[in-house]
């Protein structure tokens, strides 16, 4: 089964919700919660290396497109970085939980909710 990796929670964590008329599924910035994460032993606890590229390579890069992650060619493509350590951090965070798997058909009903939404506020 074909599936996109998400970053986990990202809905939760957004300051413009789908009805938000500034909402755009390619968000030009993304909530930072600095002091939730400062006293996340969870996010503390990975290296300075693993936090930048949750940071910089899952979530700055997932605010393009609603949370989800490109393949991971694309992915290394625009970190870049090799693929091999986009594979890796990939594979460690979906582990510790701060990535998810979504299949495909969540992620084009997910784009689906957002477009039907985006009409009923005009």
């Amino acid at each position: 089964m074909s599936y996109k990796i998400r970053v986990t929670n990202w809905e939760k964590y957004q300051h413009y919700k789908k009805k938000n008329k500034n909402f755009n599924n390619q968000q030009p910035w993304f909530m930072f919660h600095g002091r939730e994460l400062l006293n996340d032993m969870d996010f503390m606890m990975l290296s300075p290396e693993e936090r930048d590229f949750l940071v910089i390579g899952c979530w700055a890069i997932g605010s393009q497109d609603n949370g989800f992650l490109p393949s991971e060619a694309q992915h290394a493509f625009r970190v870049r970085r090799p693929i091999e350590e986009v594979i890796k951090y990939r594979q460690l965070f979906l582990e510790a939980g701060w990535l998810e798997k979504s299949t495909a058909d969540e992620y084009e009903a997910a784009n689906k909710r957002i477009e039907l939404e985006q009409i009923d506020d005009s």
